[in-house]
């Protein structure tokens, strides 16, 4: 718990002084959330930034958090994830996000997932190591087609879905916006099943990380199916954040004009 207080307190600060990321941050909430009070976006705003912060150091310990998570998954996705053919998984930034390819790597083996890795820390790969997670560096060249080459090799592939990106137009919170498609296509290029995988941070401390089923085949391997899942994960981004607000990271450059 003192980790916890520690990273509330620092994510508390961060979000006063980073004046840009603050004001993306609320204007993204106000996008989404345009009912709610100015004090009500602040408050959201604020502690969803304590609780991501202390993702971020919670995921320098991951092989320590075992027995911190609990794992929510019906009978049916879990047959889709132990097929031995492998799955692609999207995977939001709620929490601790790199709880997500944790979980999975609990239940089914071998995960690889994806992650802009910092030159500067380069201890970095090592927690994924430690975790037995296959981590392949977005910085890297031709990063997707290892992502393709680990899912031909059978690996479950974990990807982090809900940022900006030029793939696709879809609807979120009613507005068009862009969206990465990766994880459909792996599902379409592998013929395999279409999952997701989020946690959330209980009261107690413990993870609570929910697998659900997007697409119980694959994804058919053309444009229009491709955006239909996409889409369809976005949906049910939509819906995870109304229910949890406070633990989603509201700063990323998420509607352009």
């Amino acid at each position: 718990m003192r980790r916890q207080s520690i990273a509330f307190w620092l994510g508390k600060v961060i979000i006063k002084v980073s004046k840009k990321t603050r004001l993306r941050a609320m204007k993204n909430i106000a996008n989404a959330l345009p009912e709610l009070s100015m004090q009500q976006r602040e408050e959201i705003l604020t502690r969803s930034y304590q609780t991501i912060v202390f993702g971020v150091l919670e995921s320098f310990w991951l092989s320590d958090l075992e027995n911190e998570i609990d794992i929510l998954c019906d009978e049916h996705t879990l047959s889709l994830l132990q097929n031995k053919e492998g799955a692609s998984v999207a995977s939001m930034h709620m929490s601790c996000y790199e709880m997500a390819p944790f979980a999975l790597q609990q239940l089914t083996w071998p995960i690889t997932t994806l992650s802009k890795i910092p030159s500067y820390i380069k201890s970095a790969k090592n927690i994924y190591d430690k975790a037995n997670i296959q981590v392949i560096n977005k910085n890297s060249d031709n990063y997707f087609l290892k992502l393709l080459q680990a899912s031909r090799n059978k690996s479950v592939i974990c990807l982090h879905s809900d940022h900006y990106a030029n793939d696709v137009k879809i609807n979120f919170f009613n507005k068009k916006t862009g969206a990465p498609n990766g994880a459909a296509i792996i599902s379409a290029y592998s013929k395999v099943p279409l999952l997701l995988c989020y946690p959330i941070l209980q009261k107690n401390g413990r993870y609570k990380v929910y697998i659900e089923t997007v697409n119980a085949n694959h994804v058919k391997s053309n444009k229009t199916d491709i955006d239909n899942a996409t889409q369809a994960i976005y949906q049910r981004f939509e819906e995870i954040i109304l229910q949890h607000p406070n633990q989603w990271y509201w700063s990323y450059n998420r509607w352009r004009d």
